[in-house]
């Protein structure tokens, strides 16, 4: 399929099978610099815009590098079987009535697949690609020319939003659009791999609704990254509502948010939050150097932009040093007497447009201990005059080039940069970045991923998940624990025991000891008034269990009790985590790593992580939470031995990696974190029966 796919984009000839949709996009491909040959096929033309016409698919010439199939969905079965069997590249095929109608399109789109055999297949339900390296697009609407062949390449599952992309006014350079639609042959996975090897492609853009194969997904981006091609994300369906669109629109499954957060964590992918802040990290990525670090030194003429850029850029993580005496000393004289040296620095409006005073004074902030530059200035509509802004402009392009630093110019408004000024800019190695709160976050998203890319991490894909056949079902407490103890985790000493083995308890108890219900078909022993806490004596411990009998015949009837699980209190804890496995049919086994006790409906603060995952990620999750000062001597208490908790979350990861056949889900609530380790308390394992 690789080599269709090289076909598909750099074609040398072309057809187009359909009526008005086809007419559409040959009108389109007649205002392009197109050098290859077209057909048309049409049953009742001579001639479509220009391009003469044959009655069948099988009256073409020669097999066609690229197709557009503008037919119905039916005859798009039909004529992707025909395509196949002369040996046509790939197609990209318009049709909907597919997988994202559900079970009514699921036969159809089973057909789909079949016919489109090792064939490059974009779609069904897309508008098609626009590509400006080759010119041989299929799309069905004019589109602005750019300059160059090079730049970023964008898949996308919304055929609209695609036509969003190809009509923005930012200056991002493209290579090539594709409007993915309903991926049932061509996925992100197979867009990825091919593109990373094209020179023409700086980065990678992905619009997207759902993913339906997250470790070929990851299998890619790692590639990717390794390529040193970023890849860009923006994706619909984070709300409720927007998921259920996704679901309507491409048959995708969302996902959680905090899955693709782990996922695009561990991968290296950029995530953007907005369509504008997804093209203007398009650009940036296209066109910046690295930037080896958060220090960025920022100038302006205002007061207010400096505070906004200074209040937009401490939020986005970046960093604004202050500064350095030698850099005092010669900006200071070049300053009116009420000017004042600063990060960001207010160079007055009496100096707007003075390029032979900024010039140096952008030098000398540039060459301080700072790791890149930041213009903030408006510019005028296109009739109006531009000289001072062009000057400024030049004044820091060249304090750029005298550091080697890279440097931004950012509008306070989105669209506050003409599209002349745009590429005026690109010329003299300068990034124009389109609103001041998007610009500062693109910054700082790059210098995380250049941290990210220098740092390593965790190269491994996610686990890859079969459905569970059988129903799963809960494992009682000892049980549970003795399988994850055998796997590292530290448990309590218990003890299980009847009736007659409580009866033959010492009369006095050593210490104080909980005492619970111990049954599989009871994971949550509380909601039947299972757990006695304390208890310090045999009689304690008898009246304790028979209470418990008496609670279960009232709610659980049919259900016979026959053992509880004593075990010793524990003391008391610096805190309380909960740590969980979850099984999700597209991200693996997922693990979820929060604060327990009190805070757990209090602030929901819980991390999750994709596995396999390292300890280094478990410590870093462990750290990223609120609570996490409560382990680390907050105000004077001792410190928590951090490894031992590590220790304890890898032996659940441990665990879970062992039985991903089976598990369905794993709790260990609470994890207690104590001076010297820490210790389940509570354990539940769901999974589903073995296979032979």
């Amino acid at each position: 399929m690789r080599r269709n796919l090289q076909r598909l984009l750099a074609p040398r000839r072309m057809a187009f099978i359909g009526g008005a949709q086809a007419e559409r996009t040959l009108a389109t491909l007649r205002q392009q610099a197109f050098e290859g040959t077209v057909d048309v096929v049409h049953p009742r033309r001579d001639k479509m815009e220009g391009y003469p016409c044959v009655q069948r698919i099988a009256d073409l010439p020669a097999p066609p590098d690229a197709v557009f199939l503008a037919v119905n969905a039916d005859a798009t079965i039909d004529a992707l079987n025909e395509l196949r069997e002369m040996g046509a590249g790939g197609a990209v095929c318009y049709a909907s009535g597919f997988s994202e109608i559900g079970a009514a399109g699921a036969e159809r789109n089973r057909a789909f697949i079949a016919a489109s055999g090792d064939m490059a297949v974009v779609g069904p339900n897309c508008y098609g690609l626009v590509n400006y390296v080759n010119h041989g697009s299929i799309w069905p609407a004019p589109y602005p020319r750019l300059s160059g062949t090079r730049g970023a390449a964008v898949i996308s599952q919304s055929g609209n939003v695609t036509s969003h992309f190809v009509s923005n006014d930012r200056s991002v350079p493209f290579s090539y659009l594709v409007s993915a639609g309903n991926q049932a042959v061509l996925g992100f996975e197979d867009y990825i791999e091919f593109l990373i090897d094209d020179p023409n492609v700086t980065c990678i853009g992905l619009f997207m609704e759902g993913i339906r194969d997250v470790p070929a997904f990851a299998q890619a981006c790692l590639r990717a990254r390794e390529k040193g091609v970023p890849v860009i994300a923006c994706r619909s369906g984070r709300s409720d509502l927007g998921a259920a669109m996704a679901a309507s629109h491409t048959s995708s499954l969302a996902g959680q948010n905090e899955y693709y957060d782990a996922l695009f964590d561990r991968l290296g992918v950029i995530d953007t939050e907005t369509v504008p802040q997804f093209l203007e990290m398009l650009k940036l990525a296209s066109l910046a150097a690295p930037v080896t670090g958060p220090r960025i030194a920022i100038f302006s003429s205002s007061g207010g932009d400096n505070g906004l850029a200074a209040d937009y850029c401490s939020f986005a993580g970046l960093d604004l040093p202050q500064p350095g005496k030698a850099v005092v000393d010669v900006i200071k004289p070049m300053l009116p007497s009420y000017g004042h040296v600063s990060n960001p620095l207010d160079f007055t409006a009496g100096y707007w447009g003075n390029e032979k005073l900024l010039t140096p004074m952008f030098t000398a902030m540039l060459a301080d201990d700072v790791d890149a530059g930041l213009l903030v200035i408006e510019y005028p509509p296109a009739s109006r005059d531009a000289s001072a802004q062009e000057a400024m402009d030049r004044a820091l392009a060249s304090a750029g080039t005298t550091s080697r630093k890279p440097v931004f110019h950012a509008s306070v408004n989105s669209g506050g940069i003409t599209p002349e000024a745009s590429q005026a800019m690109i010329a003299q190695g300068i990034v124009p970045l389109q609103g001041l709160h998007d610009a500062a976050q693109v910054i700082a998203k790059w210098v995380r991923n250049g941290a990210r890319s220098q740092g390593g991490g965790n190269t491994v894909p996610p686990y890859a998940v079969a459905p569970l056949v059988d129903a799963p079902r809960s494992v009682n407490e000892a049980e549970s624990k003795r399988r994850l103890a055998a796997h590292g985790l530290p448990v309590p000493a218990g003890r299980v025991l009847t009736l007659e083995g409580l009866r033959a308890l010492p009369e006095t108890l050593d210490g104080p000891m909980a005492l619970k219900v111990l049954h599989d078909d009871l994971p949550h022993k509380t909601d039947v008034g299972g757990v006695a806490l304390g208890l310090k004596t045999r009689a304690d411990a008898l009246a304790a269990a028979q209470r418990m009998k008496d609670a279960l015949a009232r709610h659980k009837p049919g259900l016979v009790l026959e053992t509880f699980l004593m075990e010793p209190m524990q003391t008391a804890s610096l805190a309380e985590l909960i740590v969980g496995v979850k099984r999700d049919p597209l991200f693996g086994l997922v693990l979820v790593i929060g604060a327990g006790g009190i805070f757990v409906e209090l602030l929901k603060d819980a991390r999750t992580l994709l596995l396999p995952a390292t300890r280094d990620e478990v410590e870093a999750a462990i750290r990223s939470l609120q609570t996490f000062p409560l382990l680390d001597g907050f105000r004077g208490r001792p410190k928590a031995r951090l490894g031992a908790v590590v220790d304890a979350i890898m032996a659940v990861a441990d665990y879970a990696g062992a039985h991903i056949d089976t598990l369905s889900e794993l709790d260990v609530n609470p994890l207690m974190v104590t001076e010297t380790g820490a210790i389940a308390v509570d354990a539940l394992i769901v999974e589903a029966p073995r296979a032979n």
